[in-house]
């Protein structure tokens, strides 16, 4: 990028040499309905094509998200077999993405910041594509780090020795979702807190734990240290504090516990962080903040 020569030149003197973004509702605001479709495209695959009740999607949803991360490693965790290319269209290849519309103030702020600029996300590459394409923002980025990226072994479909466990051995070609009769109950799990059941581990790494902030590391090359996480997840942000990690809340007026910094807007980084600017933009950007008397919602 165009910064790159003046970066290096500013060397270890940068408070923080790179940002670290989560994309969905982060980017751009919950407000936009596309979490909420979503959701609803979640629900329909675990009726439609792994078979569960209906009646009990959205507390399985629940319990999945708050043990796992996501549904879909959760599912993967308590037995359910499937593709993930068919998972990922049928969730996200099938959203409104016109609801998203372009963010040039954003993309000005963007790429303004003479520093690095990557995103952290657990969805798929294809959907962070479309996104940062409705938004104007694709090319405002030094990399994407996304569900391909940290599950490298898991990008195509479901391994054969996995389906072997699910199904008796027959020629037939693989359905795009095989449920198993033996799946963990998650529910029975939640509900008991039995020290005597042992919650399943998934295969697939996500946020919020620490093994996706580790892969991120390595793959962006980042001090965590010197680098601001923007996330509208609560708990992504705790495990990236406790990683070292300058944490930023967005899309919320109060500062939880655990978490550094808090934005109504993403809009509003400049104002917020000042000392991302080099000197000559950092003096503009205050005499035009005090000219129109900007308000900076952020709390530290």
């Amino acid at each position: 990028m165009e910064y790159e020569d003046q970066q290096n030149q500013q060397g270890s003197s940068l408070k923080y040499e790179c940002l670290l973004f989560d994309l969905d509702d982060t980017l751009y605001p919950y407000s936009s309905g596309i979490a909420t479709h979503c959701s609803s495209n979640i629900q329909e695959y675990m009726i439609q094509k792994l078979g569960i009740e209906q009646t009990k999607v959205v507390d399985m949803c629940f319990e999945l998200y708050k043990y796992y991360g996501t549904t879909m490693a959760g599912l993967r965790a308590i037995g359910y077999q499937f593709d993930y290319d068919d998972y990922h269209g049928f969730v996200h290849g099938r959203l409104p993405y016109e609801l998203l519309k372009p963010d040039s103030v954003l993309r000005n702020i963007l790429l303004s910041l003479p520093i690095r600029k990557f995103i952290l996300t657990n969805s798929d590459k294809a959907h962070a594509s479309k996104v940062l394409g409705r938004l104007g923002l694709e090319d405002c980025f030094d990399g994407i780090i996304c569900f391909e990226t940290l599950n490298p072994t898991h990008e195509t479909n479901v391994s054969k020795s996995e389906v072997n466990r699910s199904t008796s051995d027959s020629d037939e070609a693989m359905p795009s979702a095989i449920s198993s009769s033996e799946n963990f109950d998650i529910m029975d799990y939640s509900a008991q807190s039995s020290a005597d059941l042992v919650l399943p581990k998934t295969p697939i790494i996500c946020k919020p734990f620490e093994e996706a902030f580790e892969q991120a590391f390595k793959i962006a090359k980042i001090d965590q240290k010197r680098t601001l996480f923007f996330d509208d997840s609560v708990r992504n942000l705790v495990t990236a504090s406790s990683m070292g990690l300058h944490t930023v809340l967005v899309g919320k007026s109060e500062r939880p516990k655990g978490v550094d910094y808090v934005l109504e807007s993403i809009h509003n980084i400049k104002e917020a962080f000042p000392e991302l600017l080099d000197g000559e933009e950092k003096a503009e950007n205050m005499r035009y903040t005090q000219e129109i008397g900007i308000e900076t919602p952020v709390k530290a």
